[in-house]
Formats: C-alpha cells, structure tokens, sequence
C-alpha cells in the first residue's frame, strides 16, 4: 500500500492516470505498477518477473528500491517497517 508520495506530481500521475512532465515515460506501464505497488505491502508481493527489474539501490539512494517503468523511468519507493511503502516517486534517477 502506498502511504505517501515523494512529489505531487507523482501522486497526480497516479490518480488521474495522466503522467503530464515525464517526456517519454509510458504512462498505461506506470500507472501499473503504481497499482502494483498500492495492492502490495512487501517486497516479496511484487512481481517476480525480469521486466520489472525489482532491485534495491544503493549509493545517494540506499534503503530505496526501484521497479523499471521504461527506461530510463523507473518508481523508486521506500519500504515501510509496518508493510506499506513510503516517498513513492516516477524517476530518471540515472540523470544527472
């Protein structure tokens, strides 16, 4: 379950199905695994599949995980103690 977005547009883009300001971002794939991530309280209920490329980060971004959108569009997301997820956000976290 998401508890909380990282910005407003993220959160926008998730409730209206409109990813306005994410150039190239596939909206119909973001907007489900926003879904997927909304339904799900624990890493171990997200998909398995390679496509989504679930993988911890490190660096600037230790303790985030990020599920890829298309590339470079990924969501990163912070997993809550309780279940849950918190400072969701549609990133290019690759740019610099």
């Amino acid at each position: 379950m998401i508890k909380n977005y990282k910005n407003a547009k993220s959160r926008r883009a998730h409730e209206t199905g409109n990813p306005r300001g994410f150039k190239g971002l596939d909206s119909a794939r973001a907007i489900k695994v926003l879904d997927i991530l909304d339904a799900a309280n624990s890493i171990d209920q997200l998909p398995k599949l390679a496509s989504y490329r679930v993988h911890k980060l490190s660096g600037d971004r230790a303790g985030q995980w990020s599920v890829t959108v298309n590339l470079p569009w990924v969501v990163c997301f912070t997993p809550d103690g309780t279940g849950g997820w918190l400072d969701v956000e549609i990133a290019d976290y690759h740019k610099g």
